[in-house]
């Protein structure tokens, strides 16, 4: 897969990234994002991770704790400590964008996620359209506005890009379609350092989102799963220049 300095679209976290207790938080974040540890799945003890990481207690517990602000960890009395569900997951926070952006991903894998954006988000902009709240339209909205003054900046850009998508899969008010939020935005996060990787790719894309944010306002479902289905079909078309699959697939 390709690499360069633009595959870096999150700016490093400042002291979080640099202390031992965001050393560990970031290691244990980036397996909980990439599926090594799934929800419901219990951390090993504090002993084990004391041994593992060659840290204190006090280090462990202080990464434990930023990983329970971010709602990816949760602490329980005579259980222990485990992953929490994707829903509870801060997928916008700082880190977490970060995180997701660290890690690698085989290009099978890229195209499989992408796969599933196609199958899933035109049909959620289609729901979005008949049951969003003024508040979730808001979101929307707002997020196209961020896209757009953003196209020079590519951090910017990707976190507006992020708030959309997932703006427009919580204005489905469906909780199992929310529940695929990680996968969505897993494959909005790999792929996009790959699909736009300049300001001229940036601006090409803002008016797609806006397409399918105006369609999501005027409430017309019809409108909005064809223009969710075109940028899907315009990021396909990208990625697949620029990574490898098997033939036979």
């Amino acid at each position: 897969m390709p690499s360069s300095d633009q595959d870096v679209l999150i700016p490093t976290s400042n002291t979080l990234s640099r202390s031992l207790s965001g050393q560990i938080s970031r290691k244990l974040g980036e397996r909980i994002l990439d599926g090594q540890l799934q929800p419901g799945q219990l951390l090993p003890d504090e002993n084990a991770l004391c041994e593992e990481f060659g840290v204190s207690r006090t280090a462990v517990r202080e990464a434990v704790k930023m990983l329970v602000a971010k709602g990816l960890l949760e602490v329980r009395q005579r259980i222990g400590t485990r992953v929490q569900d994707v829903g509870n997951w801060q997928m916008l926070d700082r880190d977490v964008l970060m995180w997701h952006q660290s890690l690698t991903i085989e290009d099978e894998r890229l195209i499989s996620l992408m796969e599933l954006r196609q199958s899933i988000e035109p049909d959620a902009a289609y729901y979005a359209a008949n049951r969003r709240s003024e508040a979730q339209l808001k979101a929307i909205l707002d997020a196209v506005d961020q896209m757009q003054a953003s196209t020079r900046e590519n951090s910017e850009y990707v976190l507006a890009d992020a708030r959309f998508h997932i703006a427009v899969l919580r204005a489905t008010n469906n909780r199992y379609l929310e529940a695929l939020e990680n996968a969505i935005f897993a494959g909005l996060m790999l792929s996009i350092r790959l699909t736009n990787p300049e300001e001229s790719l940036n601006r090409k894309s803002v008016p797609l989102h806006r397409a399918i944010a105006e369609a999501i306002a005027a409430q017309d479902a019809d409108a909005a799963y064809s223009g969710m289905k075109n940028h899907l079909a315009d990021a396909a078309a990208r990625l697949s220049k620029v990574v490898k699959l098997d033939p036979s697939r």
